[in-house]
């Protein structure tokens, strides 16, 4: 009797560890890896930039159009890096900027120094993740 109550409780234990593993490996599959690797970038240093709008788009998301529809407002912007490469990048931004802002306009651009391909610029909206990490990566850029 004593090995038929051990037996049952190393198989829940099994069980229980079993499922514990499940759960971590599924969980590295939600880590935001892209997002944490631009940061680790930043974290060497921002440099501030001039850039020019050069383009303009607002996008109705297709998904979940019985919710709320809603609107995506990016705009594209062009800056010229310290080694004189011209850069383009497209980014979304928060609508009451994106409204106010017209083509040839110009923006502040923070692009980092290990990599200046890696940029963001002022009213970009970030997700949570995001701003999560920059609260330890990035100086006081404004």
């Amino acid at each position: 009797m004593l090995f038929s109550k051990s037996i049952p409780s190393s198989g829940i234990k099994n069980k229980i560890a079993l499922s514990a593993a499940l759960l971590v490996i599924v969980g590295y599959f939600f880590i935001p890896y892209q997002e944490i690797r631009l940061e680790r970038i930043r974290a060497f240093g921002e440099n501030k930039a001039i850039g020019i709008v050069i383009e303009k788009n607002s996008r109705i998301s297709e998904h979940n159009l019985n919710e709320t529809e809603k609107e995506r407002q990016t705009v594209r912007y062009r800056f010229v890096d310290p080694s004189g490469l011209p850069r383009e990048r497209t980014a979304a931004v928060q609508s009451t900027f994106w409204r106010r802002i017209s083509l040839g306009d110009s923006v502040i651009v923070y692009y980092a120094k290990a990599a200046p391909q890696v940029s963001r610029i002022e009213h970009e909206k970030e997700n949570a993740v995001v701003r999560l990490l920059a609260k330890f990566s990035r100086g006081n850029t404004h």
